[in-house]
């Protein structure tokens, strides 16, 4: 796991710095799912294959305790985007929506007083706004962005 994030770090230069290690595992298991998926980006609705996927952090646990299932949303990501005939680049970009969850995930853990990013900051960076590919996966799974927000929010 810790070679994954070291990797990935370095291909970053550094952007993670405030990240928890749970965070970073969702973000290395993002790159892996768009990989896997074969798509030439790293967008939403990876990330939010990863906070499923990893399930140390309360962002995993809310997700599971809602009935999110990972085999399922990679449908829905998959149904959504299909796949790429492109080569897939070494290193895969952030899409702008990507990149302003991960900046609102920075905003979220300092307006809870925080120096560093959880699972549950990029959770509700993902859901709020409602908007983009990983809340249509949600919507379409018949989950509820309200619920899951109140849920994040108590810490339950």
């Amino acid at each position: 796991m810790f070679e994954r994030i070291r990797s990935l770090i370095e291909l970053k230069a550094g952007i993670f710095d405030c990240f928890t290690t749970e965070s970073l595992e969702v973000i290395a298991i993002a790159e892996s799912e768009a990989r896997s998926l074969r798509h030439c980006f790293i967008g939403t609705e990876h990330i939010l294959l990863g906070l499923i996927a990893e399930r140390e952090g309360m962002a995993g646990q809310v997700l599971t305790a809602h009935g999110v299932e990972l085999g399922k949303a990679r449908l829905e990501v998959a149904r959504l985007r299909g796949a790429s005939k492109a080569r897939i680049p070494t290193e895969l970009p952030f899409t702008p929506s990507a990149k302003r969850l991960l900046e609102e995930a920075l905003k979220q853990s300092k307006s809870s007083g925080l120096s560093y990013v959880c699972t549950e900051h990029l959770l509700l960076a993902l859901i709020t706004p409602e908007r983009g590919a990983s809340v249509k996966v949600l919507r379409d799974l018949g989950i509820s962005l309200d619920n899951l927000t109140a849920d994040l929010k108590t810490g339950s």
